[in-house]
């Protein structure tokens, strides 16, 4: 017999489960879980099950907003200097764009940005002490961003004395001009219909026999690269495998590829953490996550792939263990799962209406 007690403590409310006699019922295969589970059912009230219920959810949710916050906490930069190698890097660019939004203005200030160039300045020094490789784009695009900004007020003869003091002893003659601000002239590209891309567009779960034509996906996945983000950091990467047991392994924890055959390949599209810069950014992983993720799927439609989006919305042991397969660090935000392959001369897909 199975006897159920509540206690009100605080404000949870107990329910304690109290066994009198034999456990004969648990025989047979059946286990003391399902009966516990079977029997409290039974002598609820609906309400209480379902208010229950609904606290076991919220208690997921704030677990879940817990483990979010302490990684982004443990990667982001929240520190002027980086927080680690990686961190420098995206400082350097985050800097660097600050600088270069300031050469792009249509009213131009001479002398701008004592702010920026000051931490850039920081960040440089951090990098040269470390032993980072100088040929790296974030600094490349640092030093090269740094001769814009004064070949741009030596052509209006303006004298930089602040810039002059942080960076004097930087030969910026040899930096490339692969950062600073260009003028651009808005055209049409000629037989580029994007409607037609957009609408040709539909969520393909069969694919065509035969492995992926990797030319392709690397065109795509180069065009994908000029989504936007938040002050050009740029913070996606693309883990990719074609190798069958690796794939059979991701379908099986993500689940929602049930009754298809295995895709060709399997990409997960991650943003990393250390690209971002104080509390406020903390979303930020999953709007440039989204924007590459959708960028990265028209792409490869459009030079002729099939492709299904699956998301990872999954407890933290279950991406926990697709971080293992490809060898995903924690600083990662697991953004979507996309599925990639030929396409069939013809198949079914889902209408999926939209709405007006």
């Amino acid at each position: 017999m199975v006897i159920v007690q509540f206690r009100k403590r605080r404000t949870r409310l107990q329910v304690f489960l109290i066994f009198r006699g034999e456990d004969e019922a648990f025989t047979g295969g059946i286990t003391m879980k399902s009966i516990l589970r079977t029997t409290i059912l039974k002598v609820m009230p609906d309400d209480f099950v379902e208010n229950y219920r609904a606290y076991k959810q919220k208690r997921v949710i704030k677990q879940a907003a817990r483990e979010e916050a302490k990684k982004y906490s443990k990667y982001a930069n929240l520190r002027i200097k980086g927080s680690s190698d990686e961190g420098i890097e995206e400082l350097l660019i985050f800097h660097t764009h600050s600088i270069e939004k300031g050469l792009s203005h249509p009213h131009f200030r001479p002398n701008f940005g004592k702010n920026a160039l000051t931490k850039l300045k920081a960040n440089l020094e951090e990098f040269n002490q470390l032993g980072l490789d100088k040929d790296s784009f974030s600094y490349q695009n640092a030093i090269s961003v740094l001769r814009s900004y004064k070949e741009k007020h030596q052509n209006m003869q303006i004298e930089t004395p602040n810039f002059d003091s942080l960076f004097g002893n930087i030969n910026l003659a040899s930096a490339s001009m692969m950062a600073g601000a260009k003028k651009f002239a808005n055209s049409l590209n000629d037989g580029v219909d994007f409607k037609k891309v957009e609408t040709s567009r539909y969520t393909q779960r069969e694919f065509a026999d035969g492995p992926l034509d990797e030319e392709l996906y690397q065109e795509a996945l180069s065009m994908a690269m000029k989504s936007p983000s938040v002050c050009n950091r740029q913070p996606w990467h693309v883990f990719f495998t074609q190798n069958k047991a690796k794939i059979e392994q991701l379908i099986s924890i993500q689940s929602g590829f049930k009754g298809y055959g295995l895709p060709p390949s399997l990409s997960i599209v991650t943003v990393d953490r250390r690209a971002f810069l104080g509390p406020y950014e903390r979303s930020e992983p999953y709007i440039d996550g989204g924007i590459f993720l959708m960028n990265f799927d028209m792409c490869l439609t459009s030079v002729g792939l099939a492709s299904c989006i699956l998301n990872l919305m999954l407890p933290t042991n279950e991406l926990d263990k697709l971080r293992n397969i490809l060898k995903i660090d924690d600083a990662q935000v697991m953004i979507a799962m996309v599925a990639v392959g030929q396409p069939k001369q013809q198949l079914l897909v889902a209408k999926s209406a939209r709405k007006d």
